[in-house]
């Protein structure tokens, strides 16, 4: 597959030509983004002069994608002149250039110009700045005129068509193969678990320790052969026996034989 280098015109404290509704580098942009997505679904490889509102200067742009080894240069702008002026237009270097780039130009030209449902004004040649510093087949697309209350309602509200048919030009020459969609697995149900006895052991709550406790502590307290550590007495009386005494004294009433488990 090819590596197609997008180029939406402007951006920033550059707005490029202004209609009522908008400005040329947003309407740009959001062609853009969009083309980029759909020739990467026929496995192109893309890259963007700007994915953002920044400003990058015009020889600049074609040295990124000189330097990137873009196969393709495609630039995208809207035009501007009287409030009648209308129509679709796309440009080449008037200079030399390939056959490739003649081709490239037509086959763009031609998916949009069918499509966009206003006048053709023709494949044209002119001396700008990208088309001539670009290295590989550069076309720029005029998709129509801002200037244009119906041209500008194009520019606005079909986005998603402007980059379908551009799209469409660049892979009648470059190719592609749209990508199969992997549809997401179904999640497998997880089976449930059968409760047992183990699931639905008794949980004893802090209180519910404390008070077991102290109420051992007492009958403890009632033996007379093996007395128990002062401080816990104090704290049963109290009513401030803790989680941490509670456990230490069932260690030891434990320990002294007090708690012994069930004779088989």
């Amino acid at each position: 597959m090819s590596k197609i280098f997008i180029d939406p015109g402007h951006g920033a404290h550059d707005p490029g030509a202004s209609g009522k509704r908008s400005k040329e580098k947003d309407n740009v942009l959001k062609v853009g983004l969009r083309l980029k997505t759909l020739l990467e679904s026929y496995g192109h490889t893309v890259k963007m002069s700007r994915t953002t509102d920044v400003f990058i200067g015009l020889s600049e742009r074609a040295n990124m994608a000189n330097n990137w080894g873009a196969d393709y240069f495609i630039s995208l702008h809207n035009n501007s002149a009287t409030s009648n002026a209308s129509g679709f237009e796309t440009f080449i270097f008037d200079g030399t250039v390939s056959e490739a780039t003649k081709k490239v130009q037509a086959a763009i030209h031609k998916a949009i110009a069918s499509k966009i449902g206003i006048s053709n004004r023709g494949m044209k040649r002119g001396n700008l700045s990208v088309l001539r510093e670009s290295k590989m087949p550069a076309v720029l697309v005029e998709y129509a005129f801002i200037s244009n209350l119906n041209d500008e309602s194009i520019l606005l509200n079909k986005v998603e068509q402007l980059a379908q048919w551009t799209a469409e030009g660049i892979i009648a020459f470059a190719g592609g193969t749209i990508k199969p969609t992997v549809p997401n697995p179904t999640p497998k149900p997880v089976p449930s678990v059968p409760k047992t006895e183990e699931t639905e052991l008794y949980k004893p709550s802090v209180s519910a320790i404390v008070n077991s406790t102290a109420t051992v502590l007492k009958r403890l307290e009632q033996k007379n052969d093996q007395s128990l550590d002062p401080q816990w007495r104090e704290k049963l009386l109290k009513g401030e026996l803790t989680l941490s005494d509670a456990i230490g004294l069932l260690y030891v009433a434990i320990d002294r034989g007090h708690i012994v488990g069930k004779e088989e």
